[in-house]
């Protein structure tokens, strides 16, 4: 797929329903060349504060961890640049894929984000179909692998991605933690984009993850939609932010 081609992933980019009746492209631009991603304004780290979505505000639990990201690193990966860290991984990286993650809040935070972005329909099959086979779990581990299969197919998607994703719409910019225990963590992933005419926009992704066969596996999402768990927000306050790239 290429020449700026333009589809809807559902992997925590926008919330479909109400922004794209704003005018906001929701899609990843897939093409044989691109630069490096240009992220919106990073806000200054922190996590004080609560964060207000379409639920209204929700005061981050004291109880729950905080991450140190002294040691995160971001990595290009086609054109998006995803944190990775020493100490909690991923500590295998081989054929588009990453695995390896620290038993940790931190490797989990970090599994969630490089595992779901490999779901994608525009990383094409040779990394989708095992990252979905390996590293999801769930009752609705088939339904994702058929909607994302269906999903290259109707837009002609080559197996094997060997280019960039143009002009990123969206960056990660933080983790909030929602239910913690050693072998399940439940989060919320904040990205932030631009709209076509500059205006910063924020979406959360809830993500769930589970300690499986000695690493965190992804929760497939309700009927295999990234988009049944996305949702918009006002800001990124009561968000543990990464550092600036």
């Amino acid at each position: 797929m290429t020449g700026g081609r333009r589809f809807s992933p559902g992997v925590w980019i926008l919330a479909a329903a109400g922004l794209v009746a704003a005018g906001i492209a929701v899609g990843l631009v897939l093409g044989n060349r691109g630069g490096s991603p240009t992220p919106a304004p990073a806000p200054t780290a922190g996590t004080a504060g609560t964060v207000s979505g379409t639920g209204g505000p929700v005061l981050p639990d004291p109880g729950l961890p905080t991450l140190d990201f002294s040691d995160l690193r971001w990595m290009d990966f086609h054109g998006f640049a995803l944190p990775v860290s020493p100490t909690a991984g991923p500590h295998v990286l081989a054929d588009d894929r990453a695995s390896g993650f620290a038993h940790t809040p931190l490797g989990a935070a970090l599994a969630a984000i490089n595992i779901v972005i490999r779901t994608n329909a525009g990383v094409g099959a040779y990394i989708f179909e095992p990252t979905i086979a390996d590293q999801t779990t769930g009752v609705d581990q088939p339904a994702l692998l058929e909607r994302v299969r269906t999903t290259a197919a109707q837009h002609a998607v080559p197996a094997r991605l060997t280019g960039r994703f143009s002009d990123p719409i969206f960056r990660y910019a933080g983790v909030r933690f929602d239910a913690v225990t050693p072998d399940r963590i439940v989060l919320y992933v904040a990205t932030v984009g631009e709209t076509s005419t500059g205006t910063t926009v924020y979406a959360a992704g809830r993500a769930e993850l589970r300690w499986e066969q000695g690493d965190w596996r992804s929760v497939a999402p309700p009927g295999g939609s990234w988009d049944t768990v996305t949702t918009p927000i006002t800001s990124t306050a009561g968000f543990q932010l990464f550092p600036r790239r």
